[in-house]
Parts: C-alpha cells; sequence; structure tokens
C-alpha cells in the first residue's frame, strides 16, 4: 500500500548499495503504474525483464500475472530499452466488498472509501488461467474488488480493479486508527471495528496512527490478522537518491505546486513542467525524496503523459477502417467515433502516448466510448483508443461491441457491420461456463455485449471463439 514506501525506499537504499549493477547499465528505481502486455509488461516505458527478480506482493511472494493498470515498485538495472529487475513489489491501495456504485458518475464505495475512474481505471476479472476485462457497468454492489491507485482524503483514484470470487472475505485497508483500545486490542478505521488480537502486529499501536490492516470481514468487523503501525520515523531515500514516479495525480494546489501521486505529496514548484497539470492528469516525474519527510517528493522533471478523462461506458475493438486526421474522427466498421482533447490516445507496444495522426487504416484498436455523448452526425466520442497493432485478412484478431442481427437457425450475428459466421467447433462462453452453440444462441440478445477472436475475409469474421461480455 502506498503508506509503506518509506520502508521500501529505505530498503532500496540497503538493496542498491549491497550489488553490483553491470558497467553498462545505471540503477533503476521506479514507483509506477504498469504498461505495455501481461507477457510484456512495462514502466515509464521500459519493458521489465522480471526473469530471476524477487517478486511480491504486500510482502508476501507473488507467483501471479503482472497486469497493465497494477501500482508496482520496482529496483534494478537500465538497460535502456529494458529494465533488468531485481525486486518488484505490486501496491494495494484497497481490498474489500462494494457497499455503492454510481455508473453514471463512475464511482464506488469499498469500505468507507470513495472510488473514482477514468479512462485509464483497468477493471478485471480471473476467468480460469487468463483475465478478461470489465466496464464499470459489469461490478455490482456486494462484489469484493482489490484496487490500486492513488490516495487523497477525498478518495482512490483507481488504476486497476479486479473483481474476486464471490467467497472472497478477505480485506485489506489503510487510514488513520481512533478510539484504540490496547486492552481489548481494538480500534475504529474508516467507520469500521478492527479486532487485532489476534493479528501479527508491526509498529507501536497508538490512536490516531496511520494504519494498514489485512484481515476478515464479518459485518462491520474487521478479524485482524497483519496490522501495521505507520510511524514519522521511517528514513526515505534521501536528497541523494533519484526516483521517478508514474502515474495519476489527484489533490492539485495550483498555489502550493503540490499534488498527490501514488502516496508522496509531490512538489513540483522547482520542477520543469511539460504539459497541463490538472486533476487526473497521469504524468511522470522525476526526482528525489525529501531526506527528512519520506512521503514529500521534490520533482524535477512532470511530464503529463495522458490527459485528465472521464469513465468510458462501452468498448469496441476491431480494424480502424476508415479516419479523418483533420476532423479527429474515425471508425471501427460500423461505428463510427470522434476524439478532443481528453481523449487517451496510446498504444500498448511500444508503451506510450500516441497522436491521432499516427492511426492509420488497418490497426487493431481497443475504443472506450461513451454513447450517450454523440456528435451533430451521430459519431461516438471516444473515452479512449488503444492502438495493438496492426492486422490485415487472414490475421487471426478480436473483435469486442454489441451484437445485432442474431439468426438462430444459420448460427451467426452481426458485429460492427461484419457478419459472424461460427462452426461447431467454435468455442462459445458466457458467465465463465463453456455452452454449445446451440445454448449459446439461445442466451444471445441482440444489444449483448460479446468478444469474438477469429478470421477475418471481407467483410466476414469466421469465429474461432465467442464469449458473452455483458448485457
Amino acid at each position: 500500500m502506498s503508506r509503506k514506501l518509506a520502508l521500501f525506499w529505505s530498503g532500496l537504499v540497503l538493496l542498491a548499495a549491497c550489488q553490483l549493477a553491470p558497467q553498462s547499465g545505471e540503477g533503476f528505481q521506479a514507483l509506477g503504474v504498469l504498461g505495455g502486455t501481461p507477457e510484456r509488461p512495462t514502466l515509464m516505458g521500459k519493458v521489465l525483464d522480471t526473469a530471476g527478480a524477487n517478486l511480491t506482493k504486500e510482502g508476501e511472494a507473488f507467483a501471479g500475472t503482472l497486469l497493465p493498470g497494477m501500482v508496482v515498485q520496482v529496483s534494478g538495472t537500465d538497460l535502456g530499452s529494458t529494465v533488468r529487475v531485481t525486486s518488484l513489489e505490486v501496491q494495494v491501495e484497497l481490498k474489500g466488498p462494494i457497499t455503492s456504485l454510481d455508473t453514471t458518475a463512475g464511482t464506488l464505495e469499498v469500505l468507507g472509501q470513495r472510488v473514482l475512474t477514468d479512462a485509464s481505471t483497468r477493471i478485471y476479472q480471473k476467468a480460469g488461467s487468463t483475465y478478461r476485462t470489465l466496464l464499470l457497468a459489469d461490478l455490482a454492489v456486494g462484489d469484493v474488488v482489490e484496487v490500486h491507485g492513488t490516495a487523497t482524503d477525498s478518495g482512490v483514484l483507481a488504476t486497476y480493479i479486479e473483481r474476486y470470487p464471490e467467497t472472497t472475505q478477505e480485506v485489506e485497508l489503510e487510514g488513520q486508527a481512533t478510539d484504540l483500545d490496547s486492552t481489548a486490542k481494538t480500534f475504529l478505521l474508516n467507520g469500521y471495528l478492527v479486532d487485532y488480537s489476534w493479528a501479527r502486529v508491526e509498529g507501536t499501536p497508538a490512536d490516531g496512527a496511520w494504519v494498514e490492516v489485512k484481515g476478515i470481514l464479518s459485518g462491520t468487523t474487521i478479524q485482524a490478522s497483519k496490522v501495521e503501525f505507520k510511524t514519522s520515523g521511517n528514513s526515505g531515500y534521501g536528497a541523494s537518491r533519484r526516483v521517478e514516479l508514474e502515474g495519476p495525480i489527484l489533490g492539485l494546489d495550483p498555489a502550493q505546486k503540490t499534488f498527490q501521486l501514488l502516496g508522496y505529496t509531490v512538489d513540483y514548484s522547482a520542477a520543469n513542467v511539460v504539459g497541463t497539470v490538472v486533476d487526473g492528469a497521469y504524468v511522470e516525474a522525476k526526482g528525489q525524496v525529501d531526506a527528512s519527510d519520506p512521503t514529500l517528493f521534490h520533482a524535477q522533471l512532470v511530464k503529463v503523459k495522458y490527459p485528465s478523462s472521464r469513465t468510458p461506458k462501452a468498448e469496441a475493438k476491431g480494424q480502424v477502417t476508415a479516419i479523418d486526421p483533420a476532423a479527429r474522427t474515425f471508425e471501427l466498421g460500423s461505428l463510427r467515433f470522434y476524439v478532443d482533447d481528453h481523449t487517451v490516445l496510446k498504444r500498448d507496444d511500444p508503451d506510450g502516448p500516441l497522436a491521432f495522426a499516427d492511426i492509420r487504416v488497418g490497426d487493431y484498436a481497443e475504443v472506450y466510448y461513451d454513447p450517450t455523448a454523440t456528435d451533430a452526425e451521430g459519431r461516438y466520442y471516444a473515452v479512449k483508443v488503444e492502438v495493438k497493432g496492426t492486422g490485415s485478412g487472414g490475421d487471426t484478431s478480436e473483435w469486442k461491441g454489441l451484437v445485432a442481427a442474431v439468426d438462430r437457425t444459420a448460427y451467426t450475428f452481426q458485429l460492427l457491420g461484419y457478419l459472424v459466421t461460427t462452426t461447431p467447433s467454435t468455442q462459445f462462453e458466457a458467465r465463465d461456463q463453456h455452452l454449445t452453440r446451440e445454448d449459446f444462441f439461445t442466451l444471445l440478445r441482440e444489444g449483448d455485449r460479446v468478444e469474438v477472436k477469429g478470421t477475418l475475409s471481407g467483410t466476414t469474421i469466421q469465429a474461432s471463439k465467442v464469449e458473452l461480455k455483458g448485457r
């Protein structure tokens, strides 16, 4: 979690002193949001080589998948376009059940904390050995979710949300402990009673201290398994250590020239600022941690990587079939879109920002959009456009969108203006269950959101797999 930063950075000082980096490389220390792909994760635009690295999550060994959107702390050797990772820590801000959800505002509440989402928020659910992406509308009150992101007193701007199985009862949260009873070994945290009588306790219990809790939720009581009380005595990197941060900002104070980023208060008063710094903007910051305050970061460079954005309400994926750079419009099959200065434009390999003029007909793109926001000609507003690569006829690719013209006799439907055909060997899934073709088409409705994998030939997609994503 974000308040573990001081211990992490002080540990890196010792780690860096004890290891010999290759002469051709320099030390790399960074805290940020993963980009790229699960097969090729990146941080700060550099590919992470994790072979042989020590991977942990909240201090415990981690053998899971590194997914875009996760907040990670990394140390290693910078080899130019690649970082040879020595250690990587996955940082969780919050984990627990959703108690309220507002898809219009793009917010939810988890364990008494407000969570904000935008175009850069990644939402996942594990499906077997893989992960599938979700929209905010796919979540529901009662779902248990894990949240990564930038936290302030007003809430968490999420970069990553993962929905867990309904049977999960474990929760994680942080905040200020109040009404601490050292005899009963309890305190209040965000309106919940924390019982730490059987917990592994780190630090000195104190009323008003910042605390991180992991445990089991029962009603409004958390039976803690681990409690970490924070003090101001943790040392950070110090002014001589160079660190890089990357992620979304909140709590901007233009007068003081500070903002919050992944647990740090960033002072950018002496920084070279590239772009417009606003709440919700996604930035890269380079500088040093304060020698006496491990939560204060003195930036020398702040670069806006992506603009502030809104929460998408729909998604589509396919081949760009038309584009007008001057009008800032494009098409994915039958769907037409427009972009503006707040649209997040990015490429996932190599990971980084993308100019609209660099998108080409034939590129495969994933578009997150708002179907309620249209221009005068009925085009949808593209909240985020992520180019996945360039394909051509005959390639096996993916398409996402809304189903039209279902034919339950021919076992076909329309998607993005293409005719999707299926065979008895096509795989069908719905709600993580494998279905026969007959059962799938009995369930399928026009307007359902599906993902199709297959081969494009002209205007026909021969599907190898069809998955019902939502309705």
